[in-house]
């Protein structure tokens, strides 16, 4: 069974107006946002031993442990 294929010029012709495409926003997860926010305050902190290791908590995660609390 033979495949459809395209044309060689609508193939360029698809090449040439993908250059005017606007490039999408990759989307992050919240994890992958919270594991960038630690890593931050991680390189960034002075004297906190604590914050250095990561042993805080965020206000996302304070908020999701009194919702859970809550229910």
């Amino acid at each position: 069974m033979k495949e459809k294929a395209m044309p060689v010029w609508a193939k360029k012709v698809v090449n040439i107006f993908s250059i005017f495409q606007i490039p999408r926003v990759p989307e992050y997860g919240e994890f992958q946002k919270a594991g960038s926010r630690k890593e931050v305050v991680r390189q960034t902190s002075n004297g906190n031993v604590l914050l250095q290791l990561g042993h805080y908590l965020t206000e996302e995660e304070i908020d999701r442990m009194k919702k859970d609390l809550a229910i």
